[in-house]
């Protein structure tokens, strides 16, 4: 069976025009990953008009993990949670029985100029933890365990799930995983596919050769394959980042809409049910931090 490639569609989040990977017209999921929403670069002039408007909205049922690459993302939620994400770091939610968040890039990036970049990513909460409370975490670039690859090609980041002996910190509940491939310029790096699971390879900027296919900027590469091991060569005189993304296929039934991820279309009507209901709770006022 051939791959898929997806180069996605755009999306307008908030302030923010997004290019939607998954859901796809011809793939709705890879494993237990139900959302691929990449950020595209915004560069802000120093002395930009800062708009602290919040795309508030709520969650339940799924794991929202937002990954800065360049910039500043600043996180509210109704549980008083309060944190920033710079390059590197992430914001992790476990939206669990239901909880309100936002994000918005950061006053001080705004104002003193720079460039926002940054990913979100949604995985299924298993159905036996749909009622655990929310979390939030904040994870720094540090957290995340590294490995240096061979022969100077570059490095690899977990950042969900786990590879060879690296464990990420932040739980997916639902044996995700998520690497970070930074590779060299004219290096390359095999990686043995993980058995009976589902992977996809991400490519934000600079295209990576997977498998002998060319993924270009912002394109996801689904892989029908994921017995074999995983290819990647990077052909520039740039270092180039690869997400390698995927895990099982859930063993439920998995109905998506809106911000909600649940078992059932009644799972759904009950999660609106009480969102209006104010039982996710209420944002605070916001603060120009």
């Amino acid at each position: 069976m051939l791959n898929t490639s997806i180069e996605g569609k755009n999306v307008k989040v908030g302030d923010l025009l997004v290019n939607r990977l998954l859901p796809g017209d011809t793939i709705a999921s890879v494993g237990p990953f139900l959302l691929l929403d990449h950020g595209y670069p915004v560069t802000y002039q120093q002395g930009a008009l800062y708009k602290p408007s919040l795309n508030e909205h709520p969650h339940r049922g799924l794991v929202a993990f937002t990954y800065v690459i360049n910039g500043e993302v600043e996180h509210f939620d109704s549980l008083g949670n309060h944190g920033f994400a710079r390059a590197g770091d992430a914001h992790w939610l476990s939206s669990g029985k239901g909880i309100l968040h936002g994000e918005r890039v950061s006053a001080r990036l705004v104002e003193s100029g720079g460039t926002l970049h940054a990913i979100q990513f949604w995985t299924n909460i298993p159905s036996g933890h749909k009622d655990d409370d929310p979390e939030y975490r904040t994870f720094s670039a540090d957290d995340f365990p590294f490995a240096d690859l061979p022969e100077l090609a570059g490095k690899i980041r977990v950042l969900l799930g786990s590879c060879g002996d690296i464990e990420s910190p932040a739980d997916s509940l639902s044996e995700a995983f998520l690497y970070r491939v930074t590779l060299n310029a004219k290096s390359e790096f095999w990686l043995p596919a993980k058995q009976e699971m589902k992977t996809a390879v991400f490519v934000p900027d600079n295209p990576i050769l997977v498998n002998g296919t060319i993924v270009e900027k912002s394109q996801l590469l689904v892989l029908e394959n994921s017995n074999e091991e995983i290819a990647l060569r990077n052909p520039g005189i740039s270092k180039a980042d690869a997400f390698i993304l995927g895990g099982p296929e859930p063993d439920e039934q998995i109905v998506v809409q809106g911000p909600f991820a649940m078992n059932s279309v009644e799972a759904i009507a009950a999660a609106y049910e009480d969102f209006f209901a104010g039982k996710y709770g209420f944002m605070p006022k916001l603060q120009k931090h």
